[in-house]
């Protein structure tokens, strides 16, 4: 068993390296999983040495095309070319902490329904007050668990190419967040922008809502102290509201 799962992270390790996945990973690990069982009852008799190799071998190879499955899986929710830059309507619900800044607000959005478009289950969205000084546009009061329809404009996930600098696509992938975009606003929107259900309830959206709840409670406690970011952050996981301070 030990040589197996040494064999199986070396084998997840080395999908790591790979410029492309390999195509039909999980028939592949499907077919390596019946191969395993049936040669590992084959060589139950056999020597120990061989038993071991055996075993390293099997684990490099499950590790390799279990990595590559789950990867196939996580990308392959993607926003059709098609279907970038042009207004959507979405259903769906919030699915994280809103984060609300000078222009506005963001946050994940589950999606449940969208109309004429193939949109990935999560995206990530702005819904924006107006530019700079000027608000032109009334921001929704969104919160954790409320189901929404909203029309947004889309673009496939993607950051800036910056050696060894923040990889934002990557950090997005890791959320499960397969496209970001902005909520369109009232006047210009084909749809009104409107809260359709006040709470869902589900599993996630009530960890969300009770983070929601102790993070509203701690900023109306600390409101003004320099460090009410920090303490959020500690307690609740949401390190946005830190702010950046400059050592004297």
């Amino acid at each position: 068993m030990p040589t197996f799962i040494l064999g199986f992270a070396v084998g997840a390790f080395w999908l790591q390296t790979q410029a492309a996945l390999p195509a039909h990973a999980g028939t592949t690990l499907a077919v390596a999983c019946l191969a395993c069982l049936l040669a590992g009852y084959a060589l139950r008799h056999q020597r120990a040495l061989l038993r071991l190799l055996s075993g390293c071998i099997g684990g490099v190879i499950l590790g390799f095309f279990w990595a590559a499955w789950l990867a196939q899986l996580a990308l392959a929710p993607q926003l059709a070319l098609v279907d970038e830059g042009r207004d959507i309507t979405v259903t769906g619900t919030i699915a994280s902490l809103p984060y609300h800044f000078e222009q506005g607000v963001r946050f994940n959005f589950a999606v449940e329904k969208a109309v004429g478009a193939q949109v990935p289950p999560l995206i990530a969205l702005s819904w924006y007050k107006g530019f700079r000084d000027e608000v032109t546009n009334e921001v929704g009061d969104v919160q954790p668990g409320e189901r929404w329809q909203l029309t947004v404009r889309l673009q496939r996930s993607h950051g800036n190419a910056n050696p060894m600098g923040f990889d934002y696509e990557v950090w997005l992938l890791e959320q499960g967040v397969r496209a970001t975009g902005y909520v369109r606003p009232q006047p210009r929107a084909d749809t009104p922008n409107v809260r359709l259900t006040g709470f869902v309830p589900g599993f996630a959206n009530i960890v969300e809502a009770c983070r929601a709840a102790v993070r509203t409670r701690i900023e109306r406690s600390l409101q003004g102290q320099p460090y009410a970011g920090v303490i959020v952050a500690l307690v609740v996981g949401d390190q946005r509201a830190i702010a950046l301070v400059k050592d004297n």
